[in-house]
């Protein structure tokens, strides 16, 4: 039954004229006739006996008329619950991000759902992207920040920048901030993440495709491993500035943005279809989509927005 052709109903039987209540409603005549003749047809009742004088209630209309103000009721009621609950929402919201993504996003992310959630409850978790979708399948995870995601029938992908690769260590040659192209790579020896990360799997099919060899420590490590070992002068590593912006100055190292190919990625916003999205993850998916504008503006994410703001 649709709430509108009983609001049409109430507002026919209030004035007892078709045309009144057709001005009232802002609707034309016949459309208000229409939907009264399809209401009676759903409760298969004559609702209105229908006269020169006007439109008067039968028995079933009489009867009809009290509950129709109690669901028109109930109706307004639910939608200033709804309202409300979309203002400020409340309950737990999961969300796991690769380790670069984690650490650009933490501050701004946390310090926006201070600001303006006071019932939403958010967990953090961090790990390799190739993992972090799986966590949709077992319901571990909201909405995951990834890179190089994949939309399929249970998964949407949201892309939100397509961010770019530098080549980060203890620089001697007195270029510091100059891009540097990928040809030069081999006079530095690389830290290269785990063999199945997207990362080294891009750069290494560049390199064999350009019959580049690459100099690679024998050390494969995760990211903030990789960092220490950068800082401590023992190579250099592709990161992307949401993973180094603050690290940069407090641990003395550079980076420098690499080009000739320009290397990037896209990270993304990715949140299971199987299920419907609660007002309090919407919440958080709008605060994730700020904290990238606010990171990016303030060039502490390098790369290109892959979305319009929409506020």
């Amino acid at each position: 039954m649709n709430i509108r052709r009983i609001q049409h109903f109430v507002a026919v039987a209030e004035t007892g004229v078709l045309s009144k209540a057709a001005e009232r409603l802002n609707i034309v005549q016949p459309a208000l006739s229409q939907s009264i003749r399809r209401l009676e047809e759903d409760l298969n009742a004559a609702l209105f006996v229908r006269s020169r004088k006007g439109m008067e209630l039968t028995e079933a209309g009489r009867k009809f008329l009290v509950s129709a103000h109690g669901i028109i009721n109930q109706y307004n009621r639910a939608r200033e619950d709804i309202s409300t609950l979309a203002r400020d929402p409340e309950g737990h919201v999961s969300v796991a991000m690769t380790a670069s993504a984690l650490n650009v996003l933490t501050l701004p992310l946390c310090r926006s759902l201070e600001d303006n959630y006071s019932n939403i409850d958010l967990t953090l978790d961090e790990g390799l992207a190739g993992n972090l979708l799986r966590g949709f399948e077992s319901g571990a995870y909201d909405l995951v920040v990834s890179y190089m995601a994949t939309p399929s029938d249970s998964v949407r992908v949201e892309p939100l920048i397509e961010e770019d690769l530098f080549l980060t260590g203890r620089f001697n040659d007195g270029k510091d901030g100059e891009d540097i192209p990928f040809e030069e790579l081999p006079n530095y020896s690389l830290i290269m993440p785990q063999q199945q990360h997207g990362i080294r799997q891009m750069v290494t099919d560049i390199a064999r495709d350009r019959n580049i060899a690459l100099q690679q420590s024998r050390v494969a490590a995760a990211l903030n491993p990789t960092i220490d070992l950068v800082a401590a002068g023992q190579g250099f590593s592709l990161l992307p500035m949401s993973a180094i912006h603050n690290r940069l100055e407090r641990r003395g190292i550079l980076a420098r943005r690499l080009i000739q190919p320009r290397l990037s990625y896209t990270v993304s916003l990715s949140y299971p279809t199987h299920r419907p999205l609660t007002q309090a993850t919407l919440a958080i998916m709008s605060l994730i989509r700020k904290s990238v504008i606010k990171m990016h503006d303030e060039g502490k994410w390098v790369g290109k927005l892959l979305f319009e703001p929409s506020e």
